[in-house]
């Protein structure tokens, strides 16, 4: 039987197998061309806000008027389509990583060029779905477990999330990128649905939103540990794999990134009922409710308050019109949270897989001979400082 070809990200290209010099070069391509959650941001998102929270303050219920720049990607599909029928005649693992790869970035440039579109929930919802039927009903009980625990009205002084002072979110991040000397710039941006979100190059904040210094630490613990380190790591790996993420590897990211916040008791009364408005939320969208229908049951049913029940609102609705469902992205968090957290708890050195790009759960094995496996799992950082 002929052993699969070897592979090694260094070298001469003469020195790679043909399917992954191809199979590479077109996937960052399209990684970098597609950018979802970009495409998915209405462009008049930060004025619409606004508008919204202004109406619905007042007794009106208003629904979105999003506005989206649509981009036709339909050449890269094709190519897409075509690299990821070859990679999968091919026999070695790795092959079938890159052919999962293109059919997940051929669908997320499926829904870029159909957003604001009747069709794009159905795309959404192919795209970003939990793993089995038995995981859905397990997101579905956890959040409603955690929704019923209504959160005491917080009376932790609030500060803007860009406010130029030490304390201040944007200024958190950045210190934290310069302390561990990350290759990311800290940006804010007004359009973001997010308090923060971490790119190939950059890391987002929100512009203008009241955070506590508990929402500051948190996600500056997110987006780094989770988020901008392993993306760091990548850029190192034999794979470009790593940087590119496996099918479903930003899913899993987003449950590993929920057990550093477990790990490090982020995971409040607060922080959960916050996560569980965002599974109900698109499970009342699934179910066939609109923009006001959610934002109103949230407030009204769950006790979550009309400035966040509007965020979730616009997470769960973005890339669509208010009134037929969006991206609904949040279906994978809780998911991937109880599904990570199951096999780290099993196979606690994993983590170190995991740590080292966009990998899956599923990919860990495949993956492995190409990370350096650390012996246990990384300690815990110290306390941040009192601000």
């Amino acid at each position: 039987m002929p052993r699969p070809p070897a592979i090694r990200r260094r070298g001469p290209p003469n020195e790679l197998p043909t399917w992954l010099v191809r199979a590479e070069r077109l996937l960052i391509e399209a990684s970098r061309t597609v950018r979802l959650l970009g495409a998915v941001t209405p462009r008049n998102a930060a004025v619409e806000r606004a508008r919204l929270a202004e109406q619905f303050a007042s007794g009106a219920t208003p629904s979105p008027r999003w506005s989206y720049a649509r981009t036709d990607h339909s050449a890269l599909r094709t190519a897409l389509d075509r690299a990821a029928r070859r990679l999968s005649a091919e026999s070695h693992p790795v092959a079938q990583l890159y052919g999962a790869r293109a059919r997940e970035l051929e669908l997320e440039a499926a829904l870029a060029s159909e957003v604001g579109t009747s069709v794009f929930g159905a795309l959404a919802r192919a795209r970003f779905s939990a793993t089995t039927a038995a995981a859905t009903t397990r997101a579905s009980a956890l959040a409603a477990e955690w929704i019923a625990n209504v959160p005491s009205p917080s009376e932790e002084p609030t500060i803007p999330s860009d406010a130029p002072v030490p304390e201040s979110l944007f200024s958190r991040m950045r210190e934290e990128v310069s302390r561990l000397r990350l290759p990311f710039a800290v940006v804010v941006q007004p359009s973001l649905s997010a308090l923060a979100a971490t790119g190939e190059r950059h890391i987002l904040v929100a512009s203008g939103r009241k955070t506590t210094r508990e929402d500051v630490e948190r996600t500056v613990m997110h987006e780094i540990e989770a988020h901008a380190i392993p993306r760091t790591r990548a850029q190192s790996a034999r794979l470009a794999i790593f940087q590119l993420g496996t099918a479903r590897g930003i899913d899993d990211q987003e449950g590993l990134a929920l057990v550093l916040e477990e790990r490090h008791d982020h995971l409040t009364t607060r922080r959960r009922h916050a996560l569980a408005a965002r599974q109900v939320a698109v499970e009342l969208m699934d179910d066939g409710a609109s923009f006001v229908d959610v934002v109103t049951r949230l407030s009204k049913e769950h006790g979550v308050e009309l400035e966040h029940a509007l965020a979730v609102a616009e997470r769960a609705f973005r890339g669509g019109d208010g009134v037929s469902p969006g991206l609904g992205r949040e279906r994978v968090y809780l998911d991937a949270f109880l599904r990570v957290r199951t096999h780290l708890r099993a196979h606690p050195t994993d983590e170190g897989i995991l740590t080292s790009g966009q990998v899956s759960l599923d990919a860990i094995a495949t993956l492995t001979p190409f990370v350096q496996r650390r012996t246990e799992p990384p300690p815990r950082p110290p306390s941040t400082p009192t601000l």
